[in-house]
């Protein structure tokens, strides 16, 4: 584990005043927003005489597991390069739309897993598409593309076969079926609970873990191949039969639909431009339009993968059981649908999830609705899930372990391209142990692991446009817990961020949260060790780079760092208020904590700010009883860039 390394100067308490000081005029920073970043935590640091080299984490504390992602590792020794790969992320998701492949390979190498976009697929693949058939309303074309997708499942469920045999025994695979999912699900009876059924059903899962974490050594995310070729065929599919007026005549009017096991044992449908019902366990899944119904179930027991795609219509997907929806389940799992106002109802484990596999859905168009209950909306453990949507304005919701949750070796995540989306997780979990009337989210961006066995996993959501809302309870919204990492990016749009404990760019025993919106008038409001905290060896950052701006919290916020954590709020332009209610430990504050402390920042680079707290315009504090924290307000000053040169003749 990763301690703070601040040199403990004795001098730095006589040279920093406890009250808030005047400041010289600052400098003329006309540079990027990164460069106007970094030099405004250059000079906050310089008055606290610490460097950016004293933002790290040792990790000599516990024995490493061989679960954690590399990416964690390298963060945690490197806190502040959280916002460097938050761009590299931002560049790479912008264009998942035009290039899927660029996506999936990032994320792959990021997982340090084995990636190809076609491998050794693609032999088999391109000598079966080759027989596509170029006769205008042949419906042999359709059969032909068919055999060549289920040719795809077929490689990809030997695939994965192999790979669960050679890393963990069939008694063990058994094991994961019955006993893993159980350190994700909750049971809303347990509040119920005495405290000795409590202890036990903890005990055993804590044995599980334990257990867990020596006989899987050798699992990882598995490889992720193929994928992006598969998209190129579908996108060649639909158009073939968009510009085949035969062929949409024909199927529209005898309303065709084909349903048969082949002999490899392969479920396959092709449907119709009708209303079609699809019902029970496929494989494979074609359809040209209509407004159709998906009535899907799926065993673990007898694992394989599954490919729909939709490519028009208003439809209804439901899970009828787990691991149902968009879920790779030992197996690869892809939906893709085109267009349409679709829902998808998909339960527990569902709806770009990928458990000991991958699971990618995909909605190209339309106004969404997603509902779900735990690991679901982009959920990764042992695998890759994946939820893209790239045009409407969608609604997101679920319980628990949702929204871009990264859990044991796993990555999850959402990627949201435009509209005014709503993220909301219900209160359906309660976190009795703490309260009574609030209950525990783990969502929307949230990295987590098993403490102290288990490291976590990459949580994330990307949304690149639209008037947001972002609602959870306890734990969220770039937000972690023991060894993982959490993100949450908004690129623009007035956005509203509504939760209460343990959110907005937190981190919590040994692990790095961030929530950054990068445009907009946003709202910020959460109840404490939330917005820019680090707690326990964990760093948490919030930031915001333009717009005005509201925060609001209780305490242990606004760049707060406690029992050795690292807290920093950053923003970096704009007219913004910050409400607290206990002055002693927010906007800025590093308390004392074990053999050295704590680091709290607090930024705000511009603007006319109103200050319900210990800041004020123009100025650097420091909090009383904080020895390793302060706080900086600095409006720099932007060359006015206005044409004059008419006004000049």
């Amino acid at each position: 584990m990763k301690t703070i390394l601040i040199s403990l100067i004795a001098a730095f308490v006589m040279a920093m005043p406890l009250a808030a000081q005047y400041l010289p005029s600052g400098p003329d920073v006309t540079a990027d927003m990164d460069s106007l970043l970094e030099s405004g935590m250059d000079e906050v640091l310089s008055y606290l005489l610490l460097t950016r080299q004293d933002f790290r984490f040792r990790d000599d504390y516990l024995e490493k597991d061989s679960f954690r992602l590399p990416i964690i590792d390298s963060l945690m020794a490197h806190p502040l390069l959280m916002n460097t790969f938050a761009d590299e992320c931002v560049s790479q998701f912008s264009s998942c739309e035009e290039n899927p492949d660029q996506v999936l390979a990032f994320l792959a190498r990021i997982s340090q897993t084995p990636y190809g976009s076609s491998g050794d697929l693609s032999a088999v693949i391109e000598h079966l598409f080759k027989v596509r058939s170029s006769r205008k309303g042949d419906y042999k074309q359709w059969e032909e593309s068919r055999d060549s997708i289920a040719a795809v499942i077929s490689t990809w469920n030997a695939s994965i076969d192999k790979y669960m045999s050679d890393r963990v025994g069939p008694d063990e695979i058994d094991r994961i079926i019955s006993d893993y999912k159980n350190l994700i699900l909750e049971d809303i009876a347990d509040k119920d609970k005495s405290a000795e059924e409590q202890d036990s059903t903890s005990n055993i899962e804590e044995q599980y873990a334990i257990e867990f974490g020596k006989t899987a050594v050798g699992l990882d995310i598995p490889r992720i191949n193929g994928i992006q070729f598969i998209l190129s065929k579908l996108d060649d599919l639909k158009s073939d039969f968009e510009s085949d007026s035969k062929l949409r005549s024909r199927a529209d009017s005898e309303k065709l639909y084909l349903s048969e096991r082949k002999k490899d044992g392969l479920l396959i449908a092709i449907g119709s431009l009708g209303n079609d019902v699809y019902e029970g366990d496929y494989d494979l899944i074609i359809d040209p339009g209509g407004n159709d119904s998906y009535l899907l179930s799926y065993d673990p027991e007898n694992p394989h993968s599954t490919i729909i795609a939709d490519f028009a219509g208003d439809d209804i997907y439901k899970a009828e059981t787990e691991f149902a929806l968009a879920c790779g389940a030992f197996a690869y799992s892809l939906l893709i649908d085109y267009e349409g106002d679709d829902i998808y109802r998909g339960g527990s484990f569902s709806l770009g999830a990928g458990y000991f596999g991958v699971g990618i859905l995909w909605d190209k168009k339309g106004d969404d609705s997603y509902f779900g209950d735990t690991f679901t909306q982009g959920a990764g453990t042992f695998g890759l899930g994946l939820l893209i949507d790239s045009d409407g304005s969608d609604t997101y919701t679920g319980n628990l372990f949702c929204q871009g949750f990264g859990f044991v070796n796993g990555i999850g995540g959402i990627i949201d391209n435009s509209g005014n989306d709503s993220y909301v997780v219900q209160p359906k979990y309660g976190d009795f142990i703490r309260y009574d009337d609030h209950y525990i989210s783990l969502s929307q961006g949230f990295g987590y692991g098993i403490r102290p066995w288990l490291s976590g996993g990459w949580g994330f959501i990307f949304d690149y446009g639209g008037n947001d809302v972002y609602v959870c309870d306890i734990f969220g919204q770039g937000a972690s817990y023991w060894w993982s990492l959490g993100m949450l990016y908004d690129k623009s749009g007035n956005d509203q961020y509504l939760s209460h404990q343990y959110t907005q760019g937190n981190g919590t025993h040994m692990s790095l949260g961030i929530l950054r919106d990068d445009a907009g008038n946003d709202i910020y409001r959460a109840y404490g060790v939330s917005q820019g905290c680090g707690h326990d060896y964990a760093c948490g950052w919030l930031q915001d780079r333009r717009g005005d701006d509201l925060y609001a919290t209780q305490g242990l916020g606004h760049g707060a760092g406690q029992a050795n954590g690292m807290g920093i709020l950053t923003d970096l332009i704009g007219n913004d208020r910050y409400y607290v209610v206990d002055k002693h430990n927010t906007q800025g504050y590093g308390n004392p904590r074990r053999d050295y402390g704590s680091i709290g920042i607090f930024l705000d680079l511009d603007g006319d700010d109103r200050y319900d707290g210990n800041g004020s315009n123009n100025r650097f504090w420091t909090v009383p009883g904080s020895k390793w924290g302060g706080g900086l307000d600095r409006q720099i000053p932007v060359p006015d860039t206005t044409d004059t040169t008419e006004v000049n003749k």
